[in-house]
């Protein structure tokens, strides 16, 4: 349930940051979500990179949205994995 949420939320940070690009915000707002946006591009995309360098290409053929599905999530995809491979 804490991981689904940490998903959902994760969801909602990334339609507030990506909305203001299309229709910025006030002044202040504007540069706080354009730094913002920055950094989870930036930490995300490094948590993907690691990920896909750490994949062998069966495991990426298999999966080919794993390495997406960890830029958008981040550490709650990995939560997810670690759940499942506990059941």
């Amino acid at each position: 349930m804490f991981i689904l949420l940490g998903k959902i939320l994760y969801l909602f940070i990334w339609l507030f940051l990506v909305f203001n690009l299309i229709v910025p915000y006030p002044k202040p707002a504007n540069i706080v979500a354009y730094i913002a946006l920055a950094a989870f591009v930036i930490i995300h995309g490094l948590q993907a990179w690691l990920l896909s360098s750490t994949l062998s290409s069966q495991e990426k053929q298999q999966d080919r949205f794993k390495t997406l599905r960890m830029f958008i999530f981040g550490v709650f995809e990995v939560l997810s994995w670690k759940k499942n491979n506990k059941l």
